[in-house]
């Protein structure tokens, strides 16, 4: 009886390691990040490349911009979303939840021109918004250097939405996102984009 009850036990253990480990919704660590180290190389080209619906990722794109003295491009949706994006919660939902590719308003030709691409997006439902990912699968990436950012009230859905900037992203080099910890500026000197 008493080993019986003790496999029930080391079962039930084993059994909730493995489910929590398997959550989505774990609490994101930036240390854990899947990063290639990179040097610094002050003569790489760089672009911010953002969607913003409130504000919010243009911001902080502004701040990388500020720093990094990079190019800037504003992802927008051919379709527009409504200035309120909770009035356009059914579609957003939708597009996460089917992996949709909503088209972009319009693509710059340069993209592959340049040597690092940040892509700033909010997390909306659980992922970046899906016109993100129909803009870099526009372009052969390979080899580039890819840092997503994104805007958020909580860590929830971090790595989710990471995760899927490195799904359609697969032969990039991928830096650590930043975390809001520390400031835009010594995220930059960390991932070495600036000295």
């Amino acid at each position: 009886m008493k080993q019986t009850i003790f496999c029930y036990l080391i079962l039930s253990v084993f059994a909730l390691s493995v489910l929590s480990s398997c959550s989505k919704d774990d609490e994101f660590n930036p240390d854990n990040q899947d990063s290639d180290e990179v040097t610094f190389d002050a003569s790489r080209k760089i672009l911010v490349a953002y969607f913003s619906a409130t504000g919010t990722t243009q911001r902080l794109s502004e701040q990388i911009i500020s720093v990094t003295g990079a190019d800037a491009f504003r992802i927008e949706a051919a379709n527009p979303y409504a200035v309120n994006p909770y009035d356009d919660s059914d579609r957003i939902q939708d597009e996460s939840y089917n992996d949709r590719r909503p088209a972009v308003a319009t693509l710059p030709d340069n993209v592959e021109d340049y040597d690092v691409i940040f892509i700033g997006s909010p997390i909306w439902w659980h992922n970046p918004a899906m016109v993100v990912c129909t803009f870099l699968e526009s372009y052969n990436l390979n080899g580039k250097i890819i840092v997503p950012f994104f805007t958020y009230g909580a860590t929830t859905y971090l790595q989710q939405s990471i995760d899927k900037i490195y799904e359609v992203t697969p032969q990039s080099l991928h830096l650590r996102t930043y975390s809001g910890n520390g400031g835009v500026e010594n995220w930059l000197r960390n991932i070495h984009i600036i000295e």
